[in-house]
């Protein structure tokens, strides 16, 4: 099978390896279509505690191809949404119910071979059955149950208003998932017109493109300040801003993946005088169900954030997508294999 390989930091291949084979409780699927992520792009600068050589590719939808002994509810011809995170179930960690924080941690596509290859053996209790969804649709799969265990942790109320900096594919999920548990109105900055007029046609009450007064218009639009800041940008500038914008009681999620080593100085009386929450979302955790189900009744939108579909050979195009002309605008980009 062909699959992309990081074999050192920087350093791509395109290789032909043998399918992988299938044990007792696992499935093989034959990919259909695999996100590329942020992570991936930290993977391949050998970041992210990165285990090379590493197939990458996390965000994974396809057709069971094997099915092994022991697994039950599942059959070959099945098109399946993979859930990366395998966690050990009996760590510290698992047993408080946070197994994307499991001591034993391993991933498919972070630390097991992932999507990024014609085929990929996961456990059986990974892969959810989809419906009524195409492959490329239920690739998203991974990275809206992230924004789900973010909204999780979050808990917004139903009726506020929310105010998220960035207007990528995970900034676009985050706004439409804030909708759709009943937030009333999101505001979307970003730097881009084209990521901010997408944003409208999906939901945005208001966009603003971000600029040196951007301080002044979002204060001429809450004066009081937003009931929810969150920012999909993973830049330290961004996250240190977001107090100035919370209103009293507001809620400040950090969901953007930010340099390990990066720090934002922020007013710890500010937070204590405000009441001000500051909440971290890492991953997801087990909630790739739910995610299917927003997709799968259209709560939540995806092909419009789909900008390119791109066979494996072209990975490294994705990976470096802000160093090649004609890529400069892209949104959303999927491996598929076939």
């Amino acid at each position: 099978m062909r699959a992309a390989v990081i074999t050192r930091p920087r350093k791509l291949e395109i290789q032909d390896l043998p399918p992988p084979e299938v044990g007792a409780g696992q499935v093989r699927i034959r990919v259909g279509a695999t996100g590329v992520c942020g992570t991936d792009l930290h993977l391949f600068d050998g970041h992210f505690h990165a285990q090379l050589p590493l197939v990458p590719g996390h965000e994974i939808a396809g057709i069971i191809d094997q099915v092994g002994p022991g697994v039950r509810d599942l059959k070959e011809g099945q098109l399946v949404a993979l859930d990366p995170v395998i966690a050990c179930g009996q760590c510290w960690a698992c047993r408080r119910g946070q197994r994307q924080h499991c001591l034993n941690f391993q991933a498919l596509g972070v630390t097991r071979a992932g999507g990024f290859s014609q085929y990929v053996v996961a456990p059986a209790g990974n892969a959810y059955a989809v419906e009524n969804l195409t492959a490329a649709e239920a690739a998203f799969a991974e990275p809206l149950g992230c924004v789900v265990w973010g909204l999780l942790r979050l808990r917004p109320e139903p009726g506020g208003n929310a105010l998220v900096f960035g207007a990528g594919p995970i900034g676009l999920l985050l706004m439409q998932a804030l909708l759709a548990v009943g937030v009333a109105a999101v505001t979307v900055v970003d730097p881009v017109a084209e990521r901010l007029a997408l944003a409208k046609t999906l939901g945005a009450a208001r966009t603003v493109q971000s600029g040196p007064n951007l301080s002044e218009e979002l204060r001429d639009l809450e004066p009081h300040g937003f009931d929810v800041v969150t920012e999909a940008t993973g830049v330290p500038s961004v996250v240190e801003a977001m107090p100035q914008y919370a209103a009293v009681g507001g809620k400040i999620l950090i969901f953007g993946v930010a340099p390990e080593d990066a720090t934002v100085r922020i007013s710890p009386y500010d937070l204590f005088q405000r009441d001000l929450s500051v909440i971290g979302s890492f991953s997801l955790n087990g909630t790739v169900p739910q995610a299917l189900a927003w997709l799968e009744t259209g709560r939540v939108q995806v092909k419009p954030l789909i900008s390119h579909q791109l066979p494996i050979e072209q990975l490294r195009l994705a990976l470096e997508y802000k160093e090649h002309p004609g890529m400069e605008g892209a949104l959303k980009v999927l491996i598929v294999p076939e």
